[in-house]
């Protein structure tokens, strides 16, 4: 009898290469989980916003609703401070080097990590991202006073700068381009949701609904629950992409 063939048509050929294409499959589900390493970005900052919470307590909250005037947080940046009577003075300062010192903390975790699983992600979108966002923050409140430049009020954002808590829209921001640059489903719904507590936080006194389930805050700290929210979603992120990673990398 002939050798049997094991040409395109036959049995043997089509489940052989359904053992390559699923082997390759494995191959690059953990390729991408070990490649991925955002969870370090939301440690990062889910830390530095837990740390900026001193910032946030009002050293002389106002005896009454209404009894501070709204003007600008300083020459800094009221972008990133908020407005006088809701937080800190030096809020502005902490976010400036918080954002850009955060940034520069995950290009150098990037750069490692890549040296060290031999996989690079280009997370450039991120880092333009935050990058861009951070400046304008800075200068747009200072151009804007000048003579000529009065086109500027349009590009403000309003309501998000009262409560001081636009930087953690500028984190969302670049959190979501990570999630592109990153192909990450998981990173993209965590962006999302921290999204969302960041624009709960920059338009509601979330102490409020702490209120109705009978918890209360003294005064002062009555800011407190904004930062808490959108940095716990930061954490539970990261450990959940951390756990995700860990199994990925066992399979």
């Amino acid at each position: 009898m002939g050798e049997r063939t094991r040409g395109p048509g036959s049995g043997e050929w089509l489940a052989s290469q359904a053992e390559l294409l699923g082997a390759m499959k494995v191959l690059r589900h953990q390729a991408r989980a070990v490649r991925h390493g955002y969870w370090f970005p939301l440690v990062l900052f889910g830390v530095l916003t837990c740390a900026s919470i001193p910032f946030y307590v009002q050293a002389a909250p106002p005896a009454r609703a209404g009894d501070f005037t709204i003007q600008s947080a300083g020459p800094s940046s009221p972008f990133l401070g908020g407005y006088p009577g809701l937080t800190g003075g030096d809020l502005a300062s902490y976010w400036m080097a918080a954002l850009l010192g955060g940034l520069l903390l995950t290009q150098v975790w990037y750069w490692w990590h890549a040296r060290r699983v031999g996989l690079v992600t280009r997370a450039w979108t991120y880092f333009v991202t935050m990058v861009v966002l951070t400046v304008a923050a800075i200068v747009i409140p200072p151009l804007s006073r000048s003579p000529g430049t009065g086109w500027l009020t349009a590009v403000q954002p309003g309501d998000l700068v009262i409560r001081g808590t636009f930087p953690f829209v500028i984190i969302a921001a670049s959190l979501l381009a990570l999630a592109w640059a990153e192909r990450s489903v998981a990173l993209a719904i965590t962006a999302v949701l921290y999204a969302g507590a960041a624009l709960l936080a920059s338009f509601y006194d979330i102490v409020n609904v702490m209120a109705r389930l009978g918890w209360s805050l003294p005064p002062a700290d009555q800011s407190v629950p904004n930062v808490l929210l959108p940095a716990l979603v930061l954490v539970t992120g990261a450990a959940a992409a951390f756990a995700v990673r860990q199994h990925g990398s066992a399979a």
